[in-house]
């Protein structure tokens, strides 16, 4: 007799490959654009420095840091195609000091440097942070998922 795994086996099974994915830590890896973001690095763009992490679990927990050098075409289309607001006085500082781990050294550098703050309208649950360097122009972004 031949025994058929239930439906609900089934589809939970196919739950937990769906979250299970290769796990570790990327820097600075050709791959880490299309690891965050699920598509290819727009040409125009030019990453400095990437650190990508994921863990080892079922469930999709990750964590991204991306130093992008200033480019002001991306930028205006990164605004265009989300809804970001920007953070000011105490809760920029918590946007930029609250990381899932530890930030890597060349994110956010410089001490008493200017950064704009921005974050999802409308999706207090998620970590995702746009930080602008006011003196460089250049774009920092995070997110976290755990």
């Amino acid at each position: 007799m031949r025994v058929r795994p239930s439906l609900a086996v089934l589809a939970a099974a196919a739950l937990a490959l769906a979250g299970c994915g290769p796990a570790g830590t990327w820097v600075d890896d050709a791959g880490n654009w299309r690891r965050a973001f699920a598509s290819d690095r727009p040409g125009d763009v030019e990453v400095v420095h990437s650190k990508y992490w994921r863990s080892p679990h079922f469930t999709r927990e990750f964590q991204y840091f991306f130093h992008l050098r200033r480019n002001d075409a991306f930028r205006r289309r990164l605004f265009a195609e989300n809804r970001l607001v920007r953070r000011e006085g105490e809760a920029a500082s918590k946007a930029a000091s609250d990381f899932f781990g530890e930030k890597p050294g060349w994110f956010l550098p410089g001490e008493g440097r200017e950064y704009e703050v921005w974050v999802l309208e409308g999706e207090p649950d998620r970590h995702f942070r746009l930080f602008i360097d006011g003196a460089t122009g250049d774009l920092f972004l995070t997110d976290w998922c755990a």
